[in-house]
C-alpha cells in the first residue's frame, strides 16, 4: 500500500523533471534561432525567414517564463532524499540562464517597432522574472559550491534582461523624439567629407551614412527640420554618382535598423563595451569553477549535459556578440572617424575584407496583373478566411536592382533638386510642393502633352493611374519587339508599383487601402480572357479593344463611373503607340520614375521603418534620397539666431551662406 501511494508522486516528480529539461532545451533552441537568423531579415525578403523569426520571437519569452515558473514550483515542492535534492539544486542553477534567455540576443530586441513602445511591460516583466529567479536561487542556497557559481551567472542574466528593457525604452518614439540635429551638424563638420573630394569610396559612404542617419532618424519621428539641414544634406549626397548614393542610403538604413530593432544603441557605446567585457569575464569564471570544483557524479548525467550545453550556448552568445561588434559598420565608422593613425587604418582594412557588403536584399518585388488574371479565381470562402491575401503573394516574384534602374531614378531626383536650386526657390514652399507632388504630370507638361493625358494622371486617383499605366505599359512592351534599357526599366517599375498597390497599399499614401478598383479590373481581365488561352491573348484583346479618343463624352462618362480601368487601357495604349518608339519609352520611363518618387514622398515614415525588417523596399531608399536631396515638405524656415541657439555654437558652413545672399 505504501508503494502504491508513493508511485504517483514519483511519477509526477519524474514528469516535472523532464518537463523542466524539455522547456530549458526548447528555450535554448529558440535563442539559437534568434541569434543566427535575427539579423538575416535585414538582408533577405524571403518569407520563410520572417515566419521562422516571428515564431521564435513570440515563443521565446513565453517558454522561458513558463520554465522559470515550473522551476519555482519544483523547488517549492522539493522533498526527499539527498540525490533528489541534488538534482533539484542543479536544475535551480538553470534559472539564471533563463534570465539570460529573457534578455534576448543582441541581433533582435524587437520584432516590430510597436514592440519598442511596450518597454514598460518589459520593465514589469524584469521585476517579476528576476523575483522568481531569485526565489528559485534562494531555495537552492546551501547546496555547496554550486550556489556560489550561480551568482556571477545570475548577475549576467539580470544585466542582459535590463539591457533589453533599456534598449526598448531608448528606441521608443518618445525617446527618439528627443534627438537633436546638433549631432548632424557636428558630425558633418568633424568628418570633413564635404571639404575633400571622394577618395576612399567605401570610407566616404560609411561617413556620409553616419552623418545622414542623424537627420533621417530625426525626420522619421515626424519632426520638422530646418531648410539649412536640407541644403547641407543635398550638398553632401550630390557628391555621389547613382550607385554611390544608393550605397550610402543602404548603409544608413542598416544603421537605422540596428537602432530600432537590435541592441545597437547600447552595445556600440562605451558602457555597452564595458558590460560585454564584464559579462564575458564572469561567464568564463563561472564555467571554469563549474568544471573544476563540481563533482559530476553527484548529479544526473542528463542534467550535467544540459548544464554544459547552457554554458556553451552562453559562451557562443558572447563570442557572437563580440564578432558582431567588431565586424559591424559601427566599428568601421569609429575607426575612420575617430582613428586616423596607421594602426586603426590597418584594422579598418582587415575588417572591410572580412565583412559582407550586403546590407539589404538589393531586390525589388514584382507583380504583373495580367499574369495573375490568367490563374483560376480562388474560391469565395477563402476571402472570408483571409487566405486570399496570402494567395496574392504567390504571384509576387523578386528581381535584382540593377545599376541602370538606379541611374534612372537618381538622375530624375537630382534634376528635380537642381530645378529648385537653379530657380532660386529654395525657400518657396509652394514651388517645392508642386515639384514633389508631380506623379507623371511633370514629365508630360515638359513634353507639352499634359492636356492629352490629364484624364489618366492628375484627374484620377493615384491607384487608378497606376492600374491604367501598368496595363498600357504591358501592351506597349508586347508591341515593341526590340527591348531597350528604358523598356526593361519601365516594366520593372510598373510591376513594382503594382506590387505596392496590391500587397503594400499602406505605403502608397496615408490611409490608402481600398482595392476595389484593382479587384474589378482583375475580374474584367478574367472575363476578357474568356477561355484559358493565356497571357498573349489577354494582351491582344487589350490592344485591339474598343478604343475611343480620350475626350469622347461617352468614354469620359464610362471612365469616370466604372471601377475597372480596362476600357481606359486601350485609349492610353493607342495614345502611347502613336508616339515614336524612342520618345514613347523615354516618356513612359520618366512617368513611372515620377510616380515612384510621388509614392515615396507620400508614404508615412512608419511604413518605411516596418519594411526594414522585411529585407527593405526600393521605395524607402527613394524616400531617403529625396530627403537628402531636399525634396521634402517636412521642413521649416528658421532665423539664424534660432540656429545658433539650437546648435550650441556649431557654426553654419560657408556653403550655406550663399543661399542667404541670394
Amino acid at each position: 500500500m505504501t508503494m502504491l501511494k508513493k508511485l504517483p508522486e514519483k511519477v509526477l516528480n519524474l514528469w516535472n523533471k523532464w518537463e523542466i529539461r524539455g522547456m530549458v532545451l526548447l528555450s535554448l533552441l529558440l535563442q539559437t534561432i534568434l541569434i543566427i537568423f535575427g539579423s538575416r531579415r535585414k538582408t533577405s525578403g524571403r518569407i520563410w525567414i520572417r515566419i521562422l523569426i516571428w515564431s521564435a520571437y513570440l515563443s521565446a519569452d513565453m517558454v522561458a517564463t513558463v520554465a522559470l515558473g515550473t522551476l519555482a514550483r519544483s523547488q517549492g515542492d522539493s522533498s526527499g532524499d539527498s540525490s533528489e535534492k541534488a538534482n533539484n539544486s542543479i536544475q535551480a542553477f538553470w534559472a539564471p540562464f533563463l534570465l539570460l534567455h529573457l534578455g534576448g540576443p543582441d541581433t533582435i530586441t524587437a520584432y516590430s517597432i510597436e514592440d519598442n513602445e511596450l518597454w514598460l511591460r518589459h520593465l514589469l516583466g524584469l521585476v517579476i522574472q528576476v523575483g522568481v529567479a531569485f526565489y528559485v536561487f534562494s531555495r537552492s542556497w546551501g547546496s555547496g559550491i554550486l550556489s556560489f557559481i550561480a551568482i556571477p551567472v545570475f548577475v549576467v542574466g539580470v544585466v542582459k534582461y535590463a539591457e533589453r528593457t533599456w534598449v526598448l525604452w531608448s528606441s521608443c518614439s518618445k525617446s527618439l523624439k528627443k534627438s537633436s540635429l546638433s549631432h548632424f551638424w557636428a558630425s558633418s563638420r568633424r568628418t570633413g567629407i564635404s571639404e575633400t573630394p571622394l577618395q576612399d569610396q567605401q570610407r566616404d559612404y560609411l561617413l556620409q551614412a553616419n552623418v545622414f542617419s542623424y537627420i533621417s532618424k530625426f525626420m522619421m519621428q515626424d519632426l520638422v527640420a530646418g531648410i539649412f539641414e536640407l541644403i547641407r544634406s543635398r550638398e553632401l549626397i550630390s557628391k555621389n554618382e547613382a550607385d554611390g548614393a544608393f550605397k550610402v542610403v543602404e548603409t544608413e538604413l542598416g544603421l537605422i535598423y540596428d537602432m530600432l530593432y537590435t541592441k545597437a544603441p547600447l552595445i556600440y557605446s562605451r558602457a555597452g563595451i564595458i558590460l560585454r567585457c564584464i559579462s564575458s569575464l564572469l561567464f568564463v569564471t563561472a564555467f571554469i569553477t563549474f568544471q573544476v570544483k563540481i563533482d559530476k557524479h553527484d548529479y544526473s548525467t542528463t542534467d550535467i549535459a544540459i548544464t554544459y550545453l547552457l554554458f556553451a550556448a552562453a559562451v557562443f552568445l558572447e563570442f557572437y556578440a563580440f564578432l558582431c561588434l567588431v565586424l559591424s559598420d559601427w566599428t568601421m565608422i569609429w575607426l575612420t572617424d575617430e582613428g586616423g593613425n596607421g594602426q586603426t587604418g590597418a584594422i579598418y582594412s582587415l575588417i572591410r575584407k572580412l565583412t559582407r557588403s550586403e546590407r539589404w536584399s538589393r531586390s525589388i518585388s514584382q507583380y504583373n496583373l495580367i499574369s495573375s488574371s490568367i490563374e483560376r479565381e480562388p474560391p469565395k470562402f477563402l476571402e472570408f478566411m483571409g487566405i486570399d491575401e496570402m494567395m496574392r503573394q504567390m504571384h509576387v516574384y523578386r528581381k535584382d536592382l540593377n545599376g541602370e534602374l538606379q541611374g534612372f531614378i537618381f538622375k530624375h531626383l537630382r534634376e528635380k533638386a537642381e530645378k529648385i536650386k537653379e530657380d532660386l526657390n529654395v525657400f518657396d514652399k509652394n514651388v517645392r510642393s508642386k515639384i514633389i507632388g508631380q506623379r507623371g504630370d511633370g514629365v508630360l507638361e515638359r513634353e507639352g502633352l499634359l492636356r492629352d493625358y490629364k484624364w489618366c494622371t492628375t484627374e484620377v486617383e493615384f491607384s487608378r493611374s497606376i492600374l491604367v499605366w501598368h496595363l498600357a505599359t504591358e501592351v506597349c512592351y508586347l508591341d515593341d519587339k526590340d527591348a531597350s534599357k528604358e523598356n526593361e526599366a519601365s516594366r520593372c517599375l510598373s510591376e513594382y508599383m503594382m506590387y505596392l498597390l496590391v500587397i503594400r497599399p499602406n505605403m502608397l499614401s496615408k490611409g490608402f487601402g481600398d482595392d476595389e478598383g484593382y479587384l474589378e479590373t482583375l475580374r474584367e481581365l478574367r472575363e476578357l480572357r474568356g477561355l484559358d488561352e493565356g497571357y498573349q491573348r489577354t494582351l491582344r484583346e487589350l490592344r485591339s479593344g474598343e478604343s475611343r479618343v480620350y475626350d469622347d463624352e461617352v468614354f469620359q462618362y464610362v471612365w469616370k463611373t466604372a471601377k475597372s480601368v480596362v476600357r481606359g487601357v486601350a485609349v492610353l495604349a493607342r495614345q502611347l503607340l502613336l508616339l515614336e518608339p524612342e520618345k514613347r519609352w523615354e516618356m513612359i520611363n520618366e512617368v513611372w520614375v515620377e510616380m515612384v518618387a510621388y509614392a515615396a514622398a507620400q508614404c508615412p515614415w512608419k511604413e518605411h521603418t516596418h519594411q526594414l525588417r522585411r529585407g527593405g523596399e526600393l521605395l524607402t531608399h527613394v524616400s531617403l534620397l529625396m530627403l537628402h536631396l531636399g525634396l521634402t515638405e517636412q521642413y521649416e524656415i528658421k532665423a539664424f539666431d534660432d540656429y545658433f541657439d539650437e546648435l550650441r555654437g556649431v557654426s553654419i558652413p560657408k556653403i550655406l551662406l550663399k543661399y542667404v545672399d541670394r
